[in-house]
């Protein structure tokens, strides 16, 4: 079915994340204004449990979506690292099928103003230590489903000579966020849309 092509509308994002690959080493990226993001994923590690509402039977009653949570878990950790990958990038084109209109213009903001101070910021993926579902509900033909992200991440901004001018690459920080995915049931768009992000 069409949820979460959220990225698997990824035939161009997987060219995108490739060659942003081939530049930096890792993934990167950073979200604007909502602390600094935290992407890509220990490919050989399986999403972890997916949380305490998810298990012991209790999935059908708290996981609203048709479809496989695990499928929903793998979709979400790829959205994070485009969507980090897009704002280090300063990619609007990336970024915009996958944010709802309200957290795009926050992102756009950011990235314009990055761009007006002739700064660039760099964000190093070590790892997504967790990911699990927190809570999935409908209202109407709205579905929302938070997950939150664990991840180890180092980050740092220079200036248009190449000096940094804030954080440092060489310290890594864990940072924990919860994401807050939407879709609606109505939309001819298949993508989930991210809503959200605020500090674990």
């Amino acid at each position: 079915m069409e949820l979460i092509t959220l990225l698997i509308a990824a035939g161009a994002a997987a060219f995108f994340g490739y060659r942003l690959y081939m530049v930096l080493g890792r993934k990167t990226g950073h979200t604007p204004d909502l602390r600094p993001v935290t992407p890509a994923s220990d490919e050989n590690q399986p999403p972890k449990e997916l949380s305490p509402a998810m298990t012991e039977g209790e999935a059908a009653s708290k996981w609203v979506v048709d479809m496989d949570p695990a499928l929903f878990i793998d979709g979400a950790r790829k959205a994070y690292a485009l969507v980090v990958e897009g704002f280090a990038k300063g990619d609007r084109a990336a970024l915009k099928p996958l944010l709802t209109p309200r957290v795009y213009s926050r992102y756009e903001q950011a990235i314009a103003d990055r761009e007006k101070r002739q700064q660039t910021n760099v964000t190093e993926i070590d790892r997504i230590a967790e990911s699990e579902i927190l809570e999935s509900f409908r209202n109407g033909q709205l579905f929302t489903v938070k997950v939150r992200f664990k991840a180890d991440i180092s980050t740092e901004t220079k200036d248009q000579d190449g000096q940094r001018v804030s954080g440092d690459l060489t310290r890594l920080n864990t940072v924990e966020e919860i994401w807050t995915f939407e879709k609606d049931a109505d939309s001819r768009d298949p993508n989930w849309k991210l809503a959200g992000v605020k500090t674990a």
